[in-house]
């Protein structure tokens, strides 16, 4: 049955769902263990966000997202898996001449972090025959020494003499890294461009037949392994479209962790993140900070990201940094399935019209999107509200069809979230200063 929701009645907020609003927005913050206690949400604030948020609603939506495959699936998923067949056979290739370079740059990491906090435990499986290696080996040999010599005379040029040693085995290791990463760089270049084709291939499960007749009496991983003897691999098939659809796959929200560093730099942790699938429609969302350099942004940018963490009474000074709490969507879509023109990310159900994000479908590339949360939303993320995303059709009358829906787990999302918003409220403007500490000004 289909029901239908006006504009008017989607935008029109009462004097008394105001009040709720606010009210939900402060008992929030009070469930926090009053971390935010001292800090009052201006009502003008909370407005702007309001408007901002009821803004994107511009037409009636109508209809229960139907729970058979879309008209469309057969067609589509059969031709993708036919595609696939040779996108597949190459990337195959591709990852088979770039699997020793990826176990050595895993291996150099490893050796490099052993370097880093001096575990002299990794010597024994060093190989003396890789030069790399073995000039780890005659490092940690020589720092050995140099630590024996330290404790008995307490000289500090010693302690230089091992800081100038690791600073140099860590140089050796990186330009060995360095070497293998151009390497591989080269062999991804002489492979070319595998189309867009790649993009909708690459984790895709496939129609068994399909692939069958592609491959005819050809011989490689993917032919082999869509051979019904075969039920392991590294591919996923079913015997019909129909069956895929039935694929479902529900990871609950992550347990966040601090800010912390990666290999290559880059400030990373601090999320939470849930990721449902069904059939080949892939759909993840991750709460996080969307921590920014100010030199990257606009002046009107800061002064949103500003509003936002004013908004919600968070506190955060440094001269090179700004953040705001943050949902960053992703989203696999092929060809429109069932004649949709346009999809929706929403909490709750489609027919309450709480809509965070819409955009075109049939564009040919996943969604990748950051939206920045406003206070009524972080609310609702906090308190358990489910995200969906909608595949959406436009009547000729000007009302909106929901066609399907792919939701995510609400499973640990009260408590991950919670606990991340804590932490961005609390600990992590003392996690930044220390891992980008603010320069002189």
């Amino acid at each position: 049955m289909k029901q239908s929701i006006t504009t008017a009645e989607t935008l029109k907020l009462t004097t008394c769902q105001w009040q709720q609003t606010k009210k939900a927005v402060h008992k929030l913050f009070d469930r926090l263990g009053k971390i935010l206690s001292k800090q009052k949400l201006s009502e003008q604030s909370l407005l702007m966000m309001v408007t901002l948020l009821f803004a994107v609603l511009s037409k009636p939506l109508i209809g229960v997202a139907q729970d058979a495959p879309p008209a469309g699936i057969a067609e589509i998923e059969l031709e993708r898996s036919r595609l696939c067949v040779p996108v597949l056979t190459q990337l195959d290739a591709l990852n088979l001449r770039l699997q020793p370079l990826g176990i050595r740059t895993e291996r150099l990491r490893q050796i490099s972090a052993a370097i880093a906090i001096e575990d002299r435990t990794v010597m024994d499986s060093l190989n003396v025959n890789d030069p790399t290696e073995a000039a780890v080996r005659d490092w940690f040999l020589s720092d050995g020494r140099l630590a024996q010599s330290f404790v008995d005379t307490n000289q500090q040029t010693i302690q230089q003499q091992r800081v100038v040693g690791r600073e140099l085995i860590k140089g050796t290791v990186q330009a060995t890294l360095e070497r293998i990463q151009s390497e591989a760089q080269g062999i991804i270049e002489e492979a070319g461009d595998f189309g867009p084709e790649a993009n909708s291939c690459e984790g895709a499960i496939l129609i068994r037949g399909a692939v069958i007749e592609v491959c005819g009496s050809e011989q490689n991983l993917i032919c082999d392994a869509a051979k019904p003897a075969n039920s392991d691999g590294a591919y996923r098939f079913v015997d019909s479209p129909e069956d895929l659809w039935d694929v479902q796959e529900f990871r609950p929200w992550t347990s966040p962790g601090p800010l912390q560093l990666g290999p290559e730099g880059q400030i990373g942790g601090a999320n939470t993140l849930a990721f449902a699938r069904q059939g080949n429609v892939l759909f993840s969302v991750t709460f996080r900070p969307d921590i920014r350099f100010r030199t990257d942004m606009t002046p009107e940018g800061i002064q949103t990201f500003q509003t936002l963490l004013d908004s919600i009474g968070f506190e955060f000074d440094h001269p090179e940094l700004i953040y705001a709490p943050a949902l960053e969507i992703r989203a696999t879509l092929p060809e429109p399935l069932a004649g949709e023109d346009r999809y929706a990310i929403h909490f709750g159900a489609i027919e309450t019209g709480d809509i965070i994000w819409g955009g075109a479908s049939g564009t040919g590339a996943p969604i990748e999107i950051s939206i920045l949360l406003t206070p009524i939303h972080i609310v609702t993320l906090t308190q358990g509200e489910p995200l969906e995303l909608t595949a959406l059709r436009s009547l000729d009358d000007g009302s909106t069809e929901a066609l399907f829906s792919l939701g995510l787990t609400p499973v640990n999302q009260v408590s991950a979230t919670q606990a991340l918003l804590a932490y961005m409220a609390t600990q992590m403007p003392q996690d930044l200063n220390l891992l980008v500490p603010p320069r002189d000004y």
